[in-house]
């Protein structure tokens, strides 16, 4: 297509899901949009070389996507801003339809040093910020203090804030695409706390992100993840779309809406 002539998409080949590679490969071709395929050698500090004559898209894995914004000329394919995309963020604009809205934020310093709750004391934990660092699940509090002694003995280590809340009974959970405050695309992807993969969600999920949209986005294009806890929905967290995983979701849909989006900016 015309419009697209001047835009192209930059997938890392290795690490992302072989079908979601695909996906995205086959809806660049039918959308006219070139697909650049880049291996990324793990720990590397620079990119591989490939044609930047076009305006770049980046999707891959949180290492690329660093290496990525390091570049001016490729910042702008990555729809991201570190300060919004926090869960202290999300209290502030969304309060109480925050799934773990009025958890405690600290680090994992403060919370060993305080030494406040028994050692069987179940906690779910996962970091502030959408740096992928560790996945957010639930441990005993004994785990955690002997997880962090293995984390600070790594040189690399940096004691950012974590989020700290009681663990919640979630039923269902949605991840939905959205671009412009419009839901583009959604995939469930967990059915009580197993992994569950099915295209699409109800319209009231569809109904309750784009009211959440209405008051606060951290950015134009993002994800955002709902659960159903109780009768009630929640926003789980938010992120990045270069780097989230597709589930189910049409990626056709998201290729062009995000396509779309690019070329008008």
């Amino acid at each position: 297509m015309e419009q697209f002539k001047k835009i192209q998409w930059v997938v890392q080949r290795n690490l992302t899901n072989p079908t979601d590679f695909e996906g995205m490969q086959h809806a660049c071709e039918q959308l006219s949009i070139p697909f650049i395929p880049l291996d990324i050698i793990p720990f590397s500090t620079e990119l591989p070389s490939f044609d930047r004559s076009r305006r770049s898209i980046i999707y891959g894995s949180t290492t690329f996507n660093a290496l990525a914004r390091e570049e001016a000329s490729l910042r702008e394919g990555i729809f991201f801003d570190e300060a919004q995309f926090s869960i202290e963020n999300y209290f502030h604009h969304w309060g109480r339809y925050m799934l773990n809205y009025g958890a405690r934020i600290t680090t994992f310093e403060e919370l060993i040093v305080s030494n406040e709750y028994p050692g069987d004391k179940m906690l779910f934990i996962r970091p502030n910020d959408d740096n992928k660092s560790f996945a957010g699940e639930m441990k005993r509090y004994d785990e955690i203090r002997d997880w962090y002694a293995q984390l600070s003995s790594v040189e690399k280590f940096t004691d950012g804030k974590i989020v700290i809340s009681e663990p919640y009974n979630i039923q269902y959970e949605w991840r939905l695409w959205i671009v412009n405050k419009q839901v583009i695309a959604a995939s469930k992807y967990r059915h009580y706390f197993k992994l569950k993969k099915e295209e699409g969600c109800p319209d009231s999920v569809v109904a309750f992100a784009q009211a959440r949209c209405e008051e606060y986005t951290p950015h134009d294009v993002f994800v955002m993840d709902i659960c159903l806890c109780g009768d009630e929905y929640f926003i789980v967290e938010c992120g990045g779309m270069n780097a989230a995983g597709f589930y189910k979701a049409r990626i056709g849909d998201i290729v062009k809406g995000v396509s779309e989006y690019f070329v008008g900016t």
